[in-house]
This record gives C-alpha cells, structure tokens and sequence, in this order.
C-alpha cells in the first residue's frame, strides 16, 4: 500500500532586490542608508534570488514561498526587476505564494498594490492581498498576509490588522482545513512583547492574536522571514516547531544559496533541511 502523500515546500526570504545602477553613488540616500551594512549591486542581488529559484526547482518543490522584503525601498523600478527574474525562473505562478515585508512599503503605501496589479499580477492569485485567501495546494493550504505599513525608514515594524485578523480566525474555524496542514505565511515572527519599545520599532503589532490562532489550532504553522536567519520556534501547549523563519537570500554567499526545505504530510509540516 502506498504511503501518504508527502509535498514539498521551498521557502526563501528577504531578498532585498534592487534596480540596475552603475555606481553606489546613483542610489537615493534613502536606499544607501537602509543598505548601509550591504553592498548596492543590483546585479549580484537578481544573481542571488536566480540561484535560490534554480535551487528550489532542483529539490523539485511543489510550492515556493517568499516571505516578504523582497525589494529594498518598494519602488515600481524594484518591482519589476523583482518580477523579471521570478518570471526568467519559469516557474508556475501559481506555485509561488509571495508577501510584501516593511522594505516593501518604504516609498509608497501602495506600492504593494500596484505591484500586485502590474508587473506581478501573475502571481496576484497566490499571494498576500485582500485578507482572507486560502490557496487549496491538495494536502495543504496556504494564507498569505500582508502586514505591512507605510512608515518611515527609521522604523521595520509589521502590522497584523483588525480586518486580517478576523478574516484569518474565520479561515482556521474552517472544518474543511482542519485535517489539514494550514500555513500562514507573512514577513514578521508571531512573536514580542508589546512593552519593549524595541517592539514598537520593529515588531509585529496585532501578534498575540496570531499567537493564540497558533495556539488553537494544532494544524496550523507560519512561515516568516525579518529576522534573517533561520528560525524554529514551538508554539505554547505543543510538542513539535510550527513557527519557521528563513534566511535572507541578500546574505546568501555568491552560488550559495539557502533555500529551506518542508515537507507535508496529512497535518504537518516539517523541516527538512536546505535546497542542495
């Protein structure tokens, strides 16, 4: 008799992407300064992001995620350099689940929107945009969020809205996704406390309702990215990670990308380690 059916997810984050400049120097002051720690190379940022999509492709994934900050300002030029080298990576739009992160909403408020509506409308039925979309994968079902607001550069801070997560309780409530593997996928971690001004700058506002969704419902997971590293996190009242953070396609070693792997099987999704 045949085994359950296992799918696999890719999961890469914060990539970071800008647009094609000769010199350092061509950049807004607004780029140089969130990019102070990173070299402005346009050019070796796109590599980057090709060689973590090859690298899915290879592990043969069933689904790809990106979890957010995948431009650096979130402006249209951004955007569609972005959009160029996703749609250069031949890869089904509708396995390709994308959410914006705070980088994303640095120049306009809705950027993200009008990305969605142009040079990335491909992907618009499998990413974050009104709240309440469930992408049905067969064994597993995916909620993008947008958790993003416009702020300035000097703040990284996310927001989980009233609106979103009302929509997101309704969703879990599901009985038809309750046997299930449920992943909620946004930019920041579900976790902080509200008390710490550093939360205030860089946190998640709204996070204990995702918290206590988490809580609730033993089938449901969250794939973020923010912190850029990797991240394995057990939610409270279980016994196994169900909160997973990538690491940061930017910071990748030239032709070495970390792309991590899950795979699903009925309920649960597991790590298993990073793209070859």
């Amino acid at each position: 008799m045949a085994g359950p059916l296992r799918q696999r997810i890719a999961h890469l984050s914060d990539v970071h992407v800008l647009e094609g400049r000769s010199n350092q120097s061509e950049y807004s002051l607004s780029t140089r300064v969130v990019s102070f720690h990173r070299r402005l190379d346009g050019e070796a940022r796109a590599l980057k992001m090709k060689h973590a999509l090859d690298s899915a492709k290879r592990a043969r994934a069933d689904h790809i995620v990106i979890s957010g900050d995948l431009t650096e300002l979130g402006t249209s030029k951004q955007f569609e350099r972005f959009a160029e080298v996703l749609h250069d990576a031949a890869v089904a739009p509708e396995s390709v689940t994308l959410v914006p992160g705070n980088h994303d909403a640095y120049d306009s408020y809705d950027g993200w929107k009008r990305a969605m509506a142009g040079p990335l409308r491909a992907y618009a039925g499998s990413s974050a945009g009104e709240p309440g979309l469930v992408l049905d994968r067969g064994g597993f079902a995916i909620l993008p969020i947008d958790a993003c607001r416009h702020q300035s550069i000097a703040r990284s801070g996310g927001e989980l809205t009233n609106d979103a997560a009302d929509a997101l309780e309704r969703r879990t409530s599901d009985p038809s996704l309750r046997k299930k593997a449920t992943i909620v996928v946004l930019h920041h971690p579900p976790f902080g406390n509200a008390k710490n001004p550093w939360h205030f700058i860089d946190g998640l506002r709204g996070h204990a309702r995702l918290l206590h969704l988490l809580e609730k419902h033993p089938n449901l997971h969250l794939l973020h990215g923010h912190r850029h590293r990797m991240v394995d996190r057990i939610v409270l009242g279980s016994k196994k990670n169900r909160v997973f953070g990538a690491s940061a396609t930017v910071d990748d070693a030239p032709g070495r990308p970390r792309v991590r792997l899950y795979e699903v099987c009925n309920d649960t999704l597991e790590s298993v380690g990073l793209a070859a």
